[in-house]
């Protein structure tokens, strides 16, 4: 069955804009108070009260040399195309009239040009999120605040170069892994990684403008 055709002009999404949902669904924020170290922030209620613990987006390695835990990392793995997914040749994302255009023809109104863009290419999207910090306890509890944020299956959220929202389903891929890196001959972190595959897509046409169709001119030659 083909998807919905939009009456309105939406944006395009790229793995920018999946990364940033990553973040934006996690419950991650701008942390404006380490201007020294760029990052995001999670809230994380620990034994001793509420701290924010840093999420980056990188392998977890260069951020152990900072020798800064906890810390949350998060990691886009592969982008795969799921043409399980794809809608067929021809199957748009919007057909919209382009403002300024708007016309009557036989007394109907409508648009004498409309803009259109073909259907995203479907792309399964995975991302590895790790948790560190330096002993089991604490680990445990900022993994179970990732855990409880996204859940076995759920929906991403995502904004379109526009400033559109969409939602992408997403689910767990694998098992929880338990992780350990020895820092030095005295200090080892203890981290737990989950991987999620997101049911994503890419916008890789750009849209195009076309005039309306006002009537088909039919020249039919008689069978002989």
């Amino acid at each position: 069955m083909p998807i919905r055709i939009h009456d309105k002009i939406t944006g395009s999404v790229f793995l920018r804009n999946f990364d940033q949902g990553v973040f934006d669904t996690l419950g991650a924020t701008p942390d404006a108070s380490n201007l020294a170290d760029p990052c995001y922030a999670l809230g994380v209620n620990f034994a001793d009260g509420l701290r924010n613990v840093p999420v980056y987006f990188s392998q977890p390695e260069p951020i152990f040399k900072k020798m800064v835990f906890p810390f949350i990392a998060v990691h886009r793995d592969d982008c795969l195309l799921a043409m399980h997914r794809w809608m067929g040749v021809g199957q748009l994302e919007y057909r919209a009239g382009v403002p300024g255009t708007q016309t009557v023809i036989n007394g109907v109104s409508g648009f004498a040009e409309y803009q259109m863009k073909p259907q995203a290419f479907p792309h399964d999207i995975t991302y590895t999120i790790s948790v560190w910090d330096r002993y089991e306890q604490p680990v445990q509890t900022t993994l179970l605040k990732v855990l409880k944020t996204l859940y076995p299956v759920g929906r991403l959220i995502v904004y379109d170069d526009l400033g559109l929202k969409r939602s992408y389903e997403y689910y767990w891929e694998g098992s929880i892994a338990s992780l350990e890196e020895i820092l030095d001959p005295v200090t080892r972190a203890r981290g737990y990684a989950l991987t999620i595959r997101v049911e994503g897509e890419l916008d890789l046409a750009d849209p195009y403008t076309t005039g309306s169709v006002s009537g088909v001119d039919l020249n039919v030659n008689r069978l002989r």
